[in-house]
């Protein structure tokens, strides 16, 4: 008989993402019968297709009865007792053992838990460096529409600053709601740190995203600041011990500590969205995603948000995609994503994107201010290379 060989955590996390998954399974059967009996009660379908889907239904809530079953933490807890009754406390080996126990039931007490919600909290694991990876991907919102997304393909790794740009009506936003599982593609696929995204692992393949959207003032849910951070926090059921260095932490991040006790609508517009991103921040995401996030900002609002997400991109930590309209935003960037009529027409970083300054204008999408500087000095006979920021190019302009 080979030796009892002791659960640990990684065996936790793989039974909840079982549980998830066959919970998501029983769900959609279920959702099955509900629209066949609605569809029968019209005449649509006959009874037989409804006893169809109901066999379904039943072979999906046995087998998740079956896989429900935490035998295995049971069994592990009995064996690490029993190695634990053959030393006495005097015994070296007897502590360590001693530890395993404390192991053993702590992750029968968690799998007991993950039972009653289902194996929601169950974490997908980062399988690579690519934070995003989105292969022929297409959608539309009816059957006789236009593709509001058609073929995109991108790759983007761990750490880098994307920015997503495109007139009105050309995707970015359509293509925003299907990374954060908002919509289901019509076709295609979409990856996570090697995680290919599907409707069972959708909302445990959200934990490694955040979202700050346009408008600040839809976001607020408490009467404070510090309530505001910590509803996210309530809702991933952090221990409410840690809660406090979280979102004192995410608070100095934005430079928002001072206003923890504030009221949150009566800040300023840059002020609520820098709440707005210290939320995301406290849940740790991987991937952040800024969506017009500066565009109802007064100009200094903007500058705010604008130097935490340089800032953000500085420590290499996250993975920052921004969709915007302001073009003097993209000089920010490590790669920039040009959408038109939902395709992806470039991809490639500012500099290259500002090359073909003609191509951007065809689509109806201005150049940056600094860009535009340059082309007037170019018209009057004054050439000079190109530049990051306003001040590097004056610089420049003082050299010659």
């Amino acid at each position: 008989m080979s030796e009892f060989k002791p659960l640990t955590t990684k065996e936790l996390n793989e039974f909840k993402l079982l549980l998830n998954e066959y919970n998501d399974k029983l769900v959609r059967s279920s959702q099955k019968v509900i629209i066949a009996k609605a569809k029968y009660s019209k005449r649509e379908i006959t009874i037989d297709v409804v006893k169809k889907y109901e066999e379904e239904y039943k072979t999906a809530k046995n087998e998740f009865k079956y896989k429900v079953n935490n035998n295995i933490f049971v069994e592990n807890l009995k064996h690490a007792n029993e190695k634990l009754s053959n030393y006495s406390k005097n015994d070296e080996k007897y502590w360590e053992v001693y530890e395993e126990v404390k192991l053993a039931q702590f992750l029968l007490k968690e799998s007991k838990i993950a039972m009653k919600d289902r194996g929601r909290g169950g974490e997908l694991s980062k399988l690579s460096n690519t934070a995003l990876k989105i292969k022929d991907l297409k959608f539309r919102y009816k059957s006789d529409h236009p593709f509001a997304v058609n073929g995109v393909n991108v790759e983007v790794n761990h750490g880098e600053y994307v920015a997503i740009i495109g007139h009105n009506g050309s995707g970015k936003s359509t293509l925003s709601k299907i990374i954060i599982g908002v919509l289901k593609p019509t076709s295609g696929w979409i990856e996570v740190y090697g995680n290919r995204v599907t409707s069972s692992n959708l909302n445990i393949a959200r934990k490694f995203l955040g979202i700050v959207f346009q408008n600040p003032d839809n976001q607020f849910i408490g009467s404070t600041v510090r309530d505001d951070i910590a509803f996210g926090l309530e809702n991933r059921r952090i221990e409410p011990a840690k809660m406090g260095d979280i979102i004192k932490k995410a608070a100095k991040k934005v430079n928002m500590y001072e206003f923890l006790d504030h009221e949150p609508l009566m800040l300023s517009g840059g002020q609520k969205q820098r709440v707005a991103i210290a939320s995301a921040l406290a849940l740790s995401p991987d991937i952040l995603i800024f969506d017009e996030a500066t565009s109802m900002l007064d100009p200094k609002g903007k500058n705010e948000v604008k130097n935490i997400m340089v800032e953000l991109k500085n420590t290499r930590e996250k993975t920052i995609f921004s969709i915007t309209h302001d073009m003097d935003e993209i000089l920010n960037a490590d790669k920039v994503m040009v959408m038109n009529k939902g395709e992806l027409v470039k991809f490639g970083t500012p500099k290259e994107i500002l090359s073909d300054k003609g191509f951007l204008r065809s689509i109806h999408l201005d150049i940056p201010f600094v860009a535009q500087v340059e082309e007037a000095l170019e018209n009057v006979g004054m050439k000079v290379s190109h530049s990051d920021s306003l001040e590097e190019l004056v610089d420049k302009i003082c050299q010659k």
